[in-house]
């Protein structure tokens, strides 16, 4: 079918000629003309075809894929996804690609006909795409001929993949690191397994370990598996402080802290420059290692992203993982113990860096440059990196080595800079959708600048039963009391609860139903939400689940 008259734009229309385009596209699935799973024209013809740049296509191409209508593969062009619910309408009269602007939100707030799933708004789920990068079956296809060994590959890691590792933590997150400075892992849990094993080898009995309330705590259950002595610090919105940590270990020696600085979890915010080197300084005078989680830090939507920890101080073991950008799945991850005395450094650096690095990141000048803290080669930071290297030489390699050359290949080869340049452009549109959507219905958010999740107040509703009654409905989303340790005392200085929302995982669609639901939660008088189910309208995903 010629689609290129009904998917032409109008100049003299105030509105972008991408967004025109986007609002074409968009319509003409939604009414049908395009159906699920077929082709649409490659960039450069339908450009040319309705006398457009092609920038305009791409960038109409490129949001419609992150709102979930349309996907991309190499080689194989765009199409629209072929697991797109038949929604439509059959009477195409009512497609109308020019004038469908009533149709298209009537549609958007509905949940597709015929959805069995529930709408996963949890924190910390990922969108996985359905077909892996080309680029990634490359690096995997030449991976598998690798000739068979007689023994497992190095316990810490292949050394290509450690190199990769080193190189992308020195490039986007300006770690001074190298080969073996890295421990290559599947994931943050056993990273923090390794490091609370390796630090109950350094001081001969199980750490004591302060964690962020709330925080992450799914760490704190590994920290417990090893009988670590797990003590509360109260954060708020932007995490952690000197000040904070130093009241905390006055009342007993701390041996680490886990910290979540670009994007604490689950309250959303950052820690500032200047607190970050006030941690740093108070972990240099009591000698505690500061464990950093620097999960979400390649999604940072508002303002520049700081540096890491790692890059500062040579006492902080920093946590990364490729789950987060590729899939879950990959399990693949690593701890990165920057400025140390690696075997590397000791023999010249190859690649000439010394000292703190500029992370590949746009700079902005209202964010003041970060100075370098003097590093602190101190005798447990030395213990602590052997014991690492020990205990994960006892427990074996993390991956088999075929996985390993795949994604040393696939980290080389740009493969992973260019997923999370195709990831932040999905997620940066489902976002504008999640923020829009809330800001016209008047909801505030908290956490938005970075990461997957937004926090939502709830006001004089009680947050656990928003999170069972949206179940109910059937969306899942969570509340920042499920994070609270426990431990701590009631204090007036504690956040408010509140729903965290994430949107990674869901496409575009669903993701608008599921926030429909969580509004008219949050709308209806407070006693509403306990009514029984029967004396309810249905909603769209309770209709969905039929």
């Amino acid at each position: 079918m010629d689609l290129f008259p009904q998917l032409g734009v109008n100049r003299a229309l105030p509105a972008p000629l991408s967004d025109q385009l986007t609002e074409r596209i968009r319509s003409a699935v939604l009414a049908g003309w395009i159906a699920p799973g077929e082709a649409l024209p490659p960039t450069r013809r339908l450009a040319v075809a309705i006398g457009v740049s092609r920038s305009v296509v791409v960038a109409a191409y490129e949001r419609l894929t992150g709102e979930g209508y349309l996907e991309s593969r190499q080689g194989a062009g765009t199409r629209v996804t072929p697991e797109l619910p038949l929604w439509r309408t059959n009477d195409p009269a009512r497609a109308h690609c020019g004038a469908a602007a009533d149709e298209r939100a009537a549609a958007e707030t509905e949940l597709p006909v015929g959805s069995a799933r529930t709408i996963d708004l949890r924190p910390g789920r990922p969108h996985a795409a359905t077909v892996p990068p080309r680029s990634w079956t490359r690096a995997l296809s030449a991976a598998a001929k690798h000739p068979w060994l007689p023994d497992a590959s190095d316990s810490s890691g292949e050394v290509s993949l450690r190199k990769a590792l080193a190189d992308h933590a020195r490039r986007a997150r300006g770690i001074d690191c190298a080969a073996d400075d890295v421990v290559v892992t599947t994931g943050t849990s056993e990273a923090l397994l390794l490091l609370a094993l390796a630090l109950c080898e350094v001081h001969g009995r199980p750490p004591r370990i302060a964690v962020e309330d709330p925080g992450y705590r799914e760490g704190i259950r590994v920290f417990e598996r090893v009988g670590a002595e797990i003590v509360p610090l109260a954060v708020g919105v932007n995490g952690a402080t000197g000040a904070g940590l130093r009241m905390l270990s006055a009342q007993g020696a701390l041996d680490a802290v886990l910290l979540t600085p670009s994007h604490q979890f689950p309250l959303g915010g950052r820690i500032s420059a200047a607190e970050r080197l006030a941690i740093l300084a108070w972990a240099r005078e009591t000698g505690a290692v500061v464990i950093e989680d620097d999960y979400d830090s390649e999604f940072r939507h508002a303002g520049a992203l700081l540096p890491a920890m790692g890059s500062l101080d040579r006492g902080v073991a920093t946590i990364t993982t490729l789950n987060k950008v590729l899939s879950p799945s990959i399990r693949c991850g690593a701890i990165v113990l920057g400025n140390g005395d690696s075997a590397e450094r000791r023999n010249g650096n190859e690649n000439g860096h010394q000292g703190v690095l500029t992370p590949d990141l746009d700079p902005d000048p209202a964010v003041p440059a970060v100075p370098a803290v003097p590093r602190a080669s101190t005798e447990l930071h030395t213990h602590l990196r052997a014991a690492l290297h020990a205990v994960r030489a006892d427990l074996g390699p993390a991956h088999p080595l075929v996985m390993q050359l795949a994604l040393a290949e696939f980290l080389e080869s740009g493969g992973f800079r260019r997923e999370i340049a195709r990831t932040r452009r999905e997620y940066r549109h489902r976002r504008e959708q999640l923020l829009e959507q809330l800001a016209e219905a008047g909801i505030p958010v908290q956490g938005a600048d970075g990461g997957l999740h937004v926090v939502i107040p709830v006001g004089d509703h009680d947050a656990t039963a928003a999170v069972a009654e949206l179940e109910r409905r059937g969306v899942l989303v969570d509340c920042v009391q499920h994070y609270r340790s426990g431990l701590l005392d009631d204090s007036a200085s504690a956040p408010p609860d509140a729903l965290i929302v994430g949107y990674g995982a869901e496409p575009a669609m669903r993701l608008r139903a599921g926030i429909a639901e969580i509004l008219a939660v949050l709308g209806a008088p407070a006693g509403e939400a306990a009514q029984p189910a029967s004396t309810q309208k249905a909603s769209p995903a309770a209709a969905a689940q039929a």
